[in-house]
């Protein structure tokens, strides 16, 4: 990670998320925007690896951002900050794209811990909002059963292999936990979760979670 922007209007908070990236990325450079405006206009001529975008921001919301960012720069890494933790926050971030969501009252080693957990392949999210996806799923689950040895037909355009490396994904493992379990490199995982993401036009694990729960390859009651 060499270049972050961190989108946030209240100036102790970001400078508090400065010194929390530059201790989860040596020598990473930082720009500090504090409304979507300014963002946009930022993003106009600016290439970054990694955004922390606040949700409560003057002239709208960070999630806003998010395609814009992910349009600007594909293969940035866009992380919601944020101090809420109720789902419909939770859900919108995620289906606008974003690849994790972390809440501000973590503790700040947590807070570097799971940044850092990026160049491993592991999402950057808060427990309680994992706890959050799991729920909106049981919930569902709950509410319209579907027979669970039957896979959603989606899951038949993916091979045997890649339904494995899906399932392991949604289940939290790193890339590397996932080679470990199969007995793979790295490298071949790596290429596996490619050609799903591909395949169900996805780009984020937390997406990847979605919608393993959705095909049935995992069950959000366990």
């Amino acid at each position: 990670m060499q270049h972050a922007l961190i989108v946030e209007d209240v100036a102790t908070t970001g400078q508090w998320l400065q010194g929390v990236l530059q201790e989860a990325f040596n020598g990473i450079q930082t720009v500090h925007c504090s409304s979507c405006q300014q963002a946009r206009e930022f993003m106009q001529t600016a290439a970054i690896n990694l955004a922390l975008l606040d949700i409560n921001l003057p002239d709208g919301s960070g999630i806003d951002l998010v395609r814009c960012i992910r349009q600007r720069c594909p293969d940035a890494y866009v992380v919601i900050t944020t101090i809420f933790d109720d789902e419909e926050h939770i859900l919108r971030a995620l289906k606008a794209g974003a690849h994790g969501y972390l809440l501000k009252d973590s503790p700040p080693q947590v807070f570097v811990q799971k940044l850092q957990g990026i160049l491993n392949g592991d999402p950057p999210i808060s427990p309680s909002v994992s706890r959050q996806i799991l729920r909106h799923f049981a919930e569902r689950e709950s509410t319209n059963p579907a027979p669970p040895p039957t896979l959603h037909p989606d899951a038949r355009h993916l091979s045997q292999r890649e339904q494995e490396v899906l399932t392991l994904v949604a289940k939290g493992l790193s890339r590397n936990e996932v080679a470990a379990h199969l007995g793979l490199s790295g490298n071949t995982v790596a290429r596996y979760i490619r050609d799903v993401y591909q395949k169900l036009d996805i780009s984020s694990r937390a997406e990847a979670t979605m919608e393993a729960c959705r095909m049935g390859l995992v069950n959000p009651m366990n």
